[in-house]
């Protein structure tokens, strides 16, 4: 049986980003001397993934670091991946081989990214405050879902003047900041009644999704059916899993499932021209009946995140079968002309 061909690709995005320009030519630009021509630009990808997930590792183990090294350390990764996230598509346009493979690796690894991102500033300040843990990890999820939306809707990614590079950016500098003991206790320090400095990083970043969210929705023109489920799937899952004190680690995982499994649908719906895809109900439906059955809840967190994860590979595996053709081992020798 032979596969049916796929849709036409061009990648179509505006870029308004502040600091996009400066940062590819005069820095990301100068680690281009570490990728060989003939690495394809989807290695650079999965080598970007690699530091946030090692950094994922680092704040599981949850290893008794010096808190300026863990400081240094965060910010070294996070600087590795944001510059090899930028990296992956400037290999690409050089060699020409942009694909819609590449686009849905990149992409849809992004949410899983923002959210390590997002945990490694409560790596170091602590994740005492869980429901700002989980408030603050839904809306980059709604920041992201909204993004690949309103791609899907118009054809076209849009990032405006403060976008995700200046997230990563300002998260770096914070945590470059925690090296220095006079800034750190500065952050620590209470600023506004009992609340600490760093809350203003949390506010901002909550904030600043937000913002985006409602920016994306209003270029799209209209409000999907399936974002406005999963916005509800993604609140009633932060309501629930605060309120019954599902160990942290495992909340967390069911989050950022939810959220990479709708998000990596919109991509993969988007770049094969199919209908808009619906979020998991079923997660958030189940995990309504936890407060009336509390002595469910301990075998709803490792069922809730194993549906999860074999959902998400699910919908990986489908969107990756179709493009499977557009992987390369290795780029092509330049032209001679």
């Amino acid at each position: 049986m032979t596969a049916a061909p796929l849709p036409p690709y061009e990648y179509r995005c505006t870029d308004r980003s502040v600091l996009i320009g400066p940062f590819r030519k005069y820095w990301a630009g100068a680690f281009m001397l570490t990728v060989p021509w003939r690495v394809p630009a989807n290695f650079v990808t999965l080598l970007a993934s690699a530091f946030m997930w090692v950094l994922f590792a680092c704040l599981i183990a949850g290893a008794p670091i010096d808190p300026a090294w863990r400081g240094l350390l965060f910010a070294a990764l996070l600087h590795c991946y944001v510059v090899y996230d930028h990296l992956d598509g400037m290999q690409a346009k050089r060699s020409r081989t942009s694909s819609a493979l590449g686009e849905y690796l990149d992409h849809s690894l992004d949410v899983y990214h923002g959210a390590i991102a997002v945990l490694a500033i409560f790596g170091l300040v602590g994740f005492g405050d869980r429901l700002a843990v989980l408030l603050m990890l839904g809306c980059s999820h709604l920041a992201f879902a909204a993004t690949m939306v309103e791609e899907k809707e118009r054809g076209e990614l849009y990032f405006g003047p403060i976008g995700s590079l200046e997230g990563v950016l300002l998260f770096i500098a914070f945590c470059l900041s925690w090296a220095v003991p006079a800034a750190r206790g500065w952050w620590l320090a209470p600023l506004v009644g009992d609340w600490p400095a760093y809350y203003l990083l949390i506010a901002g970043g909550t904030l600043g999704s937000l913002v985006a969210v409602a920016d994306c929705l209003r270029r799209a023109g209209r409000v999907p059916w399936p974002f406005i489920g999963f916005t509800l799937g993604q609140g009633i899952l932060i309501a629930v899993l605060y309120y019954t004190q599902i160990p942290l680690w495992t909340s967390v995982a069911i989050l950022m499932l939810h959220g990479g499994d709708y998000v990596g649908r919109v991509i993969g719906s988007h770049l094969l021209r199919t209908p808009h895809p619906a979020p998991d109900f079923w997660a958030p439906a189940a995990a309504l009946a936890l407060p009336i059955l509390p002595g469910f809840t301990g075998l709803y967190a490792p069922l809730a995140a194993a549906y999860l994860a074999l959902r998400t590979a699910w919908g990986i595996g489908r969107t990756l079968r179709p493009l499977r053709s557009c992987w390369r081992w290795v780029n092509p020798l330049p032209s001679a002309s």
